[in-house]
């Protein structure tokens, strides 16, 4: 029977985009120096204002240049035996885990605004794994690309937990809510 394996994407800190803010910021800043003896002040105050909409927008989207995180080019590859990450390899049986999950890329859930119930997208994204190995903890943020990802991880939780594993697994939504969700998507798609 074959082991049970889950590899994704793992994001790092990207060492730009803090620069890239505070060059941008500057720019605009500059540019209404300049310009304020010759434009009225409702003017650059409008104008500010449309120039902060990137900004709002890098910071609420999935990838801009913006986004203070990148993805790596190493591949995080979980198994019921071992986690490697990229080259480092850490044997399950000697690490403690701690597991934040989100939700996956396209996960639909509803939340309740103004009396409505408004639908919500996830992309995949905010899912941490910290991995305690030999006294140094190490985290890492994941990316679950689809449901059968989200299944996949959950069944290695288990399997984990049947093993002895230190695990703590904080979910920010229940499996049952998750399941239930996916399958009102698919009845939807199906209709």
């Amino acid at each position: 029977m074959r082991e049970t394996e889950l590899t994704t994407l793992i994001y790092k800190y990207n060492p730009y985009a803090r620069f890239l803010v505070v060059l941008y910021m500057l720019c605009m800043f500059l540019l209404c120096m300049f310009l304020s003896d010759w434009l009225p002040m409702y003017v650059i105050w409008t104008a500010l204002c449309i120039w902060a909409i990137p900004l709002v927008y890098a910071a609420i989207s999935k990838k801009t240049v913006f986004n203070f995180r990148a993805l790596d080019n190493r591949l995080l590859t979980l198994s019921p035996s071992f986690i490697r990450l990229g080259r480092e390899y850490y044997p399950i049986k000697e690490v403690a885990l701690e597991l934040h999950i989100n939700a996956y890329d396209g996960f639909v859930y509803r939340i309740r605004q103004e009396g409505m119930l408004t639908p919500q997208i996830t992309y995949g994204v905010n899912n941490v794994l910290l991995i305690t190995y030999k006294g140094v903890t190490h985290d890492h943020e994941f990316h679950l690309r689809n449901y059968d990802d989200y299944t996949m991880l959950c069944r290695l939780t288990d399997e984990w937990r049947a093993a002895g594993v230190k695990l703590v697994v904080k979910e920010a939504f229940t499996r049952e809510f998750v399941h239930k969700q996916y399958a009102r998507l698919n009845k939807k798609k199906r209709h």
